[in-house]
């Protein structure tokens, strides 16, 4: 474990890489502790993300994924040309904790972990998670391993890896690429930061879901590009706003199969539209499909890129929420003419990711566990879904609305005009309940309110007694 300091001379971070915490959780958890305890005072400014990346010898995305959940939760904010700070109004429960306690809390939060609070995101079911097999995988590659894997230095990855995800793609989202178009990356964020420095140069105007996922906003926009929302409805990115706003944008970055956050699916029209579009302005198409195998009505839907007639999209997914956050391994697929261009900025801008997992997945994946471990969490999600949705039931209507498309590993209550999102969230955690907030996720002025519930982690017995008290405090 390593302890750099965290650019204050109060302050330490500790990285457990063999725990199962995210580390980007990790950091997160440790700078909240700091800040309860007074340790880090409001309006103490925090390194750069690439400065702490730097020093913890973690991806910079990491830390931007960090730094994003705490500006979502209050905890920091950020002013032109000023930096990341420490919130200067924080929560007042946050304000009256007994120094003693606060501090006592600070070793105890860095070392151990807590249940996690109901809704949290980015979780999965561990209980259900094969980790005799998986255990077994890596024992059967790393007790003993080829001279091929000792020697293997393709940047874009393990090939029997990256032919399995091709053959995984055809049949679960219809995309007919061959393997020297995949590669294995670090998870979502890995994939942006290399698409960015692949096809987009500073100044370039970028199409962003509004509302969308603000991390990949910000990691395209460390590259110096603009970002340009693009507002959502029933279907999708609205495609004749964004020609509107800036017809000539270099790439477009969408979530099509299940929009994130508000969970609707663009129907084929539009899809051909923004097809359309990019081939007209000679743009890309960044396509985000983050847990499309999780629909729990009829097969998951082809995947955008399987109707690109101009090699226009770049696809990108990940293994965080199908298989486990904690392989840290996702996918890009590149259209044939990128691929040199993808493979130069792999050589020249760090190392590719840990080889550890990627053997085992490749066999997991090949075996045909990976199709029945997909195949049976869906019906588990199913069934949480379900039970998440009947417990909400009662407040329908009288303190929100929920939005339940049949897809995904979360809920939308979209609230009235009685309380803020971030003012519910807040009230939320003084009851040990941790949601996002619907508003977090504009990029713009214009905000819609409400409630982001992710219920993969939690067991359905975990979700009634949450929603229960859900209904409790916002009543």
């Amino acid at each position: 474990m390593s302890r750099p300091l965290l650019g204050t001379s109060a302050s330490e971070i500790g990285i457990d890489r063999e725990d199962r915490e995210p580390i980007q959780q990790q950091i997160a958890r440790q700078v909240r502790a700091l800040v309860l305890s007074g340790r880090l005072k409001p309006q103490t400014k925090l390194p750069s993300t690439r400065a702490l990346s730097e020093e913890l010898g973690v991806a910079r995305a990491t830390v931007v994924e960090a730094y994003e959940q705490l500006l979502s939760e209050g905890y920091l904010e950020t002013r032109s040309g000023s930096g990341t700070r420490v919130a200067a109004e924080l929560p007042e429960t946050l304000l009256t904790a007994p120094p003693r306690e606060a501090a006592r809390a600070v070793p105890r939060l860095a070392f151990s972990r807590e249940p996690a609070r109901p809704f949290r995101s980015g979780l999965v079911d561990w209980e259900n998670f094969p980790h005799e097999d998986w255990g077994r995988l890596l024992g059967r590659f790393w007790r003993n391993p080829p001279i091929a894997l000792l020697e293997h230095n393709d940047a874009f990855g393990w090939m029997p890896l990256r032919e399995a995800i091709a053959r995984h793609l055809y049949e679960w989202r219809g995309i007919g690429c061959t393997a020297e178009e995949v590669v294995v990356t670090a998870g979502g964020l890995d994939a942006f930061d290399l698409i960015g420095r692949a096809v987009l140069k500073t100044g370039d105007s970028v199409w962003f879901e509004e509302p969308g996922y603000p991390t990949a906003r910000r990691i395209f926009s460390l590259g110096g590009v603009s970002a340009v929302p693009v507002p959502v409805d029933a279907e999708g990115l609205v495609v004749a706003a964004g020609r509107e706003r800036a017809p000539k944008a270099r790439a477009a970055f969408v979530t099509p199969a299940r929009q994130y956050p508000t969970g609707v699916t663009m129907p084929l029209a539009r899809r051909l539209e923004l097809l359309d579009w990019a081939a007209e302005a000679k743009a890309i198409v960044i396509e985000d499909d983050y847990d499309s195998e999780y629909r729990y009505v009829g097969k998951p839907l082809p995947a955008l890129m399987s109707l690109d007639a101009n090699a226009s999209v770049i696809y990108t997914g990940t293994f965080s929420k199908v298989f486990s956050p904690i392989v840290r391994l996702g996918y890009i697929v590149v259209p044939k003419r990128l691929v040199a261009r993808f493979r130069e900025e792999r050589l020249s801008h760090g190392a590719p990711p840990s080889l550890m997992a990627q053997p085992a997945l490749a066999e997991f994946m090949n075996s045909g566990a990976f199709a029945v471990h997909i195949r049976r969490m869906r019906r588990i999600y199913a069934a949480r879904r379900r039970a998440l949705i009947e417990a909400l039931k009662p407040a329908h209507g009288r303190l929100y609305e929920i939005d339940a498309p049949p897809a995904g590993l979360m809920l939308l209550l979209r609230l009235g005009g009685r309380v803020s999102d971030e003012q519910a969230a807040r009230k939320l955690e003084r009851r040990g309940i941790e949601v996002q907030s619907l508003s977090s996720h504009y990029g713009g002025e214009d905000r819609r309110q409400g409630l982001l519930l992710s219920f993969a982690g939690f067991t359905e017995a975990e979700l009634q007694k949450a929603a229960a008290t859900l209904i409790e405090a916002l009543s």
